[in-house]
């Protein structure tokens, strides 16, 4: 085993991370940012997120900021949705599907379901022409140059993109008035950041 290898090889992962994260500025659309942070923030429901195994890990986690933000949110199996738990989205909720190549079967299957329910839907994807960027009513094209896994395949970089571009979002959200000091504090009251927020409520 060659140490410095590993760790060289870890350095370049590091670098091709980087740079994804650095060309976010000119990947990311600002008009289509713009229009998700507002759906987000006018949801009068709940926010579901979605996604099919790495993207489901990412969707877990942007559905776990939003309730931070105070945005009442949650994560949903694509696969178990097919099977009944696509009743927890109601009308008036909305939906944010992450899929690389825009055709997660999983997810495609639950067109026509979301369609019958009025439930908007935001598509996170490389793919503009993929079948869930068509059929939803905004789509965020997010696309890295290259994945940092040796044999540029595994999601990585950008899983790494998507969740940094909704941890802005979710940053911008706690600007917003239906965020508090006091609702974060009660949202998170636990760990060292629910110490911090009890000292500083408590002053």
């Amino acid at each position: 085993m060659d140490k410095k290898q590993i760790f060289e090889n870890a350095c370049q992962m590091w670098d091709i991370n980087a740079k994804a994260l650095k060309s976010l500025a000119q990947i990311v659309n600002p008009d289509e940012y713009a229009a998700v942070f507002e759906a987000i923030l006018n949801c009068k429901g709940k926010v579901a997120t979605m996604g099919m195994g790495t993207s489901g890990v990412a969707a877990r986690k942007i559905a776990h900021m939003l309730c931070v933000a105070n945005i009442p949110s949650f994560f949903v199996s694509a696969g178990d949705a097919a099977h009944g738990a696509f009743g927890a989205v109601q009308p008036g909720d909305l939906i944010i599907a992450l899929s690389k190549g825009g055709n997660t079967e999983e997810l495609v299957n639950l067109l026509e379901s979301i369609k019958e329910k009025g439930v908007s839907l935001i598509a996170i994807t490389e793919k503009r022409d993929s079948k869930l960027a068509t059929a939803a009513d905004i789509c965020m094209s997010i696309v890295v140059e290259k994945e940092s896994d040796h044999r540029h395949m595994l999601p990585t970089a950008s899983i790494i993109a998507i969740i940094s571009v909704f941890d802005a979002i979710c940053d911008e959200l706690t600007r917003c008035p239906q965020f508090t000091d006091r609702a974060f504090y009660y949202n998170h009251n636990h760990g060292a950041v629910g110490a911090k927020l009890k000292q500083e409520l408590h002053k």
